[in-house]
């Protein structure tokens, strides 16, 4: 496999995440004021582009990186997704029970949640095993 460099992860995760900015600036203040169906899901979704590309780009680093690194990320990536798993389920109990009341666009705060929750993780088991990172 060709060597993917941090240089590289860095400059293209840059680019995609500016996209996904100037989209959530530029469009999303006005997406609920589209009279049109087609053109409101459209716009809804389309900050959905960069992100995607953006655990494309993980995957790709994940996949170039030595397997201890593999192994941090895969341990990382389960810690962070099991907790996501409880809060969310001690979330729907608590909304289900009407303890709390939670609108629907309470799902958009998964995936950052998610990537936070990995990021810590993943850096705490650097740590831990004394790794550098991705080469």
């Amino acid at each position: 496999m060709p060597r993917y460099t941090e240089k590289q992860y860095r400059l293209q995760m840059l680019a995609v995440m500016t996209v996904y900015v100037v989209l959530m600036l530029a469009e999303w203040p006005h997406v609920r004021s589209i009279p049109s169906l087609p053109w409101k899901i459209a716009l809804a979704l389309a900050p959905v582009i960069p992100v995607v590309m953006a655990i494309w780009l993980m995957a790709k680093r994940v996949m170039h990186s030595d397997e201890l690194e593999q192994r941090l990320h895969l341990l990382a990536l389960s810690v962070a997704t099991g907790m996501i798993c409880a809060v969310t389920l001690v979330g729907g109990f608590l909304c289900a029970s009407g303890v709390v009341a939670l609108d629907g666009d309470v799902l958009i705060w998964v995936a950052p949640a998610l990537s936070m929750f990995y990021g810590v993780t993943h850096v705490w088991l650097r740590r831990r095993y004394g790794s550098t990172g991705c080469p």
